[in-house]
């Protein structure tokens, strides 16, 4: 008896933690501002974690050749939770600062993006709407797919965009770059090739990877800057499987529930971000 006993308080006991686990969340709606805002207590005392259950972000910083380094980790538990917004209407010239547009998006996390209507080429989708597709060769483009997934295409023609298109849907689209790393393998192409990013040079970068599924690593790093073949060399060690060139210079910016975490001298306006946000409905 008393055996059955202590079995039966031992299930009572374990109910909550099970019924915390099996916690089920809805996708976030695709277009729009995500419906949540931060939750206030999932971030760290020192600003530099977050774990409200749905989604984690943790950041390290090292010095690299002299120059402050961030690696920006981050798990989320479904695709939605990986996002963009724009400053105005997709069509438009309206820019902003990063900051302005994840505060109105609900954004945990936040990146510049392509920056994409500083110029007229390349294929752009936003939150599954085509843009633009003023197909580039010396654009590669990065893909978030119908799974959440990086994908990319190096020195796009219509063939290879319609070729993908049969086999996947483009939620994100963004013309850039260079790709830097396809399938875990460093990409080799000529620089005169590409569009120009200062390949060889240091500069302020931003660069998105992928590790898995549903984790992603952002690495970003200050003034004076390092060059794309360190960045990529930077994301190798860290195993992307996929990483992309963004937008850098005093463009690159990385917000943590409202606060810069990199150091630029002035915030510079653009047209886009790419965001991430939680699944945890507001308190009101």
């Amino acid at each position: 008896m008393k055996r059955m006993l202590a079995l039966f308080l031992a299930m009572l006991l374990a109910l909550p933690c099970c019924a915390l686990a099996e916690t089920t969340y809805d996708p976030l709606p695709l277009g729009g501002p995500a419906p949540y805002k931060p939750v206030a207590d999932a971030l760290s005392e020192d600003g530099m974690s977050y774990d409200d259950g749905t989604m984690q972000v943790r950041i390290e910083t090292s010095s690299v050749e002299n120059v402050q380094v961030y690696y920006i980790y981050v798990t989320i538990t479904d695709k939605s939770q990986l996002r963009t917004a724009t400053a105005g209407k997709p069509q438009s010239k309206t820019v902003a600062p990063v900051y302005a547009m994840a505060e109105q998006n609900n954004a945990v996390l936040a990146f510049n993006g392509d920056f994409y209507n500083y110029r007229d080429a390349g294929v752009i989708y936003r939150s599954g709407e085509r843009i633009r597709s003023s197909i580039r060769s010396g654009m590669d483009m990065l893909i978030v797919d119908e799974n959440g997934d990086l994908q990319i295409i190096e020195s796009p023609t219509k063939t290879k965009v319609e070729t993908f298109l049969k086999e996947h849907q483009i939620v994100e689209a963004f013309a850039f770059g260079p790709a830097l790393i396809k399938n875990g393998e460093k990409l080799q192409f000529k620089y005169s090739e590409k569009i120009s990013c200062g390949y060889p040079t240091p500069d302020e970068r931003l660069v998105i990877c992928q590790l898995a599924e549903k984790q992603f690593l952002f690495i970003a790093c200050d003034d004076p800057g390092l060059s794309v073949r360190t960045m990529t060399d930077l994301a190798l060690e860290k195993g992307a499987v996929v990483a992309y060139n963004l937008d850098g210079g005093h463009s690159t910016s990385v917000y943590l529930c409202g606060t810069r975490i990199n150091k630029i001298p002035k915030d510079r306006e653009v047209c886009d971000i790419i965001y991430f946000a939680t699944l945890v409905p507001s308190a009101e």
